[in-house]
């Protein structure tokens, strides 16, 4: 029955509860912006988060070799050997094969923790199956291309006499994120420099995902370059991590960072998007709340008479100030559908293409709790208007 009686209310004053809809679903549209905003920076710090939670540095290696004898470096069992005191070792590589002598391609090869712990987006298929037996024919991860593979085919790579059989499991989508060395600054360098955006058509040529552990039995020449992360455990001493870091820095390194600056950069940057738009939003969520809490006061005194009536049908007062609240979680409940709409609809037409705003449980739940401060806050008032009067002056007065 409040639920029927605040739709009544709703109609009385509906100009203004249309203005207060717009409002909020302004407001809600714009934290799922935020909330979006942050959810896609942290998508991509949380992969590498473990490592820079750890005593360690962060290396670009450039086709690394042995100080001590100049051979190329393949494995981290290698590096284990370099460097005193190291907890955890994780590398990629470049594979030295070709697919087509007309047909250029890069070949890339990942430690099994790289794997494990970053997916990078696919067109189709699937990522590696770090279950799966090591097997003659390896699995291979391809970017878009314009050789006609595909998930599924069953292709041959070389090396120099060598023939390597592998299988197609998955497909990239284009100008997504992967596990290589990238172009940005290294000013300050925070979790991006752990990611390349790899398009097809910036690249002009596909790029072949594999397994280190699935290709290094096999008769291919290989060499550590690229992202390497060295961790400690926490109890080393400064000394022995810098040792390390020195022996790490004669093996070809392009340039790096401590873990703990990675990290700090990573934080700030993360956090930098909110620090921006935070007064915008704030000064946009004060009006909307100012503005419903006017609405309920203003929809309160227009409703007072009618209160009375109800008061004298049955209701208590207490149950007439609840009709208010009724009223607002309508609007907060229409506010929240049309925000919603407002963005899935912008999505499938593609407008949002090339932004990081999407709908995820974050988004919705940060849109839930705003919705609920507003009903809340709006019902303050109203309560303190209808406590100041009694249903005896009210009848009186009118």
């Amino acid at each position: 029955m409040l639920l029927k009686l605040g739709l009544k209310n709703l109609k009385h004053n509906l100009l203004m509860n249309i203005l207060t809809i717009i409002q909020m679903s302004v407001a809600l549209v714009i934290l799922i912006s935020m909330i979006s905003t942050i959810v896609s920076r942290f998508r991509y710090y949380e992969p590498i988060k473990d490592f820079l939670n750890s005593k360690g540095y962060f290396y670009v290696a450039q086709y690394s070799i042995n100080p001590e004898t100049n051979a190329t470096l393949r494995t981290t069992d290698e590096l284990y050997e370099l460097i005193d005191g190291a907890d955890s070792i994780t590398a990629q590589y470049d594979v030295w094969l070709r697919y087509d002598e007309e047909k250029p391609a890069r070949f890339i090869s990942y430690d099994d923790k790289y794997i494990e712990i970053f997916t990078p987006e696919l067109e189709r298929g699937s990522w590696f199956d770090l279950d799966r037996p090591i097997q003659d024919t390896i699995q291979v991860v391809v970017s878009k291309n314009n050789y006609g593979i595909d998930v599924g085919d069953e292709i041959s790579f070389y090396c120099f006499d060598s023939e390597i059989k592998a299988e197609i499991i998955g497909v990239l989508k284009d100008d997504t994120k992967i596990i290589d060395i990238s172009p940005r600054s290294i000013d300050k360098i925070d979790y991006r420099n752990f990611y390349n955006d790899f398009k097809l058509e910036r690249e002009e040529k596909p790029v072949f995902l594999m397994s280190q552990r699935d290709i290094i039995d096999k008769l291919v020449v290989m060499q550590l370059n690229g992202n390497v992360f060295v961790t400690y455990p926490d109890s080393t001493s400064k000394d022995v991590i810098e040792n390390g870091n020195r022996e790490t820095k004669r093996m070809r390194i392009v340039y790096s960072a401590s873990t703990e600056m990675m990290k700090k950069n990573s934080i700030k940057y993360i956090f930098s998007q909110i620090y921006n738009m935070m007064p915008i939003f704030i000064c946009i969520f004060i009006l909307t709340l100012v503005g419903a809490i006017s609405t309920s006061a203003l929809s309160t005194k227009h409703q007072l008479k009618n209160y009375a009536v109800y008061y004298i049908c049955g209701l208590k007062w207490r149950q007439c100030a609840l009709i208010n609240m009724f009223s607002s979680l309508i609007c907060a409940i229409i506010s929240f559908v049309l925000s919603l709409g407002i963005v899935l609809f912008a999505m499938a037409t593609g407008t949002l293409g090339n932004t990081v705003i999407e709908l995820g449980i974050w988004q919705i739940l940060g849109c839930v709790v705003t919705a609920l401060m507003y009903v809340l806050l709006s019902i303050l008032l109203p309560i303190s208007i209808i406590g100041r009067n009694t249903p005896n002056q009210v009848i009186r007065v009118n």
